[in-house]
């Protein structure tokens, strides 16, 4: 079996208990205005050029099949993201983000790092992107994982029918899942899609007892304020279990990432934004 991933990266201790490594998936189905992996949106590679690394060698063009021997085509739309621009180009300039990976190679890499996962009290956290719009690889892995002992854990919007956790739910350690505003109308304006199947995706774990964690980025002119916060402190204090909640501070370090892409990032103007007054709501 097949997964797209777009970065496996190991020793995180941001994404659940103790030191982890993160699977991140390639695909999502929402588009927030404010995502810091916008490599992950599209399900295809993405192809990005990140220019103060390019030392201006002219070996990607020659080697581009839709280019003029003296350019590339990326960012036209002859482009057919081959990736041998990528494969010539050995400052790094050039990056395919995604690629397939067997179930079962994966989880090899994984199991290397088994000892660690135990002295730390870690071990795999898949995100992305959206994990649960490959939610049988997700599950494969995590089944192999459980056979090794190795804790699980996935990152999900929770924006997926509930069939998608289906396939996870007895076999997934934690449940990690943003809330980003109560208001329906105002989550699909900043993200494609309301918020409807969210909360009841959430709800539901919560009814089947399901460790949940559940955490709000705190976007400054879009969240940032006491009344919103409230209103989703009121929901998650609704839940019929016991939940870990918490906010997540924007910042805007991943402007590189987009221009890299080709692509604007909506919210590069924005300020870092200031949750100590807000943190003060959750005491």
């Amino acid at each position: 079996m097949l997964g797209r991933v777009f970065n496996i990266q190991p020793f995180s201790i941001h994404d659940g208990d103790g030191l982890r490594t993160v699977v991140f998936m390639k695909g999502c189905n929402l588009r927030c205005y404010w995502c810091h992996n916008p490599e992950s949106h599209d399900r295809e590679r993405s192809m990005q050029f990140f220019p103060h690394k390019c030392i201006r060698c002219g070996e990607c063009a020659k080697v581009c099949p839709a280019g003029d021997g003296r350019t590339t085509a990326l960012f036209t739309d002859r482009c057919i993201k081959c990736g041998r621009c990528v494969d010539v180009c050995w400052s790094e300039a050039r990056v395919a983000a995604g690629y397939d990976i067997s179930a079962e190679e994966l989880f090899g890499k994984l199991r290397k790092d088994r000892e660690i996962f135990r002295r730390s009290g870690g071990g795999v956290t898949f995100s992305g992107g959206e994990p649960l719009l490959q939610p049988q690889f997700v599950a494969e892995v995590m089944r192999r994982c459980r056979e090794e002992g190795i804790s699980t854990a996935v990152e999900t919007a929770a924006c997926v029918p509930w069939e998608n956790f289906e396939a996870i739910e007895d076999l997934c350690d934690c449940f990690i899942c943003d809330i980003k505003t109560m208001d329906s109308g105002k989550h699909r304006e900043a993200t494609g899609a309301g918020n409807e199947r969210i909360l009841a995706n959430i709800a539901r774990l919560a009814r089947q007892k399901k460790r949940l964690v559940i955490r709000t980025p705190v976007i400054p002119g879009f969240n940032d304020t006491p009344e919103e916060i409230l209103r989703i402190r009121d929901f998650v204090s609704s839940l019929d279990t016991d939940v870990k909640y918490g906010l997540l501070a924007f910042h805007g370090i991943c402007v590189g990432k987009y221009e890299s892409l080709n692509r604007e990032f909506q919210a590069k103007d924005l300020p870092d934004a200031d949750i100590a007054e807000l943190e003060k709501l959750l005491r």
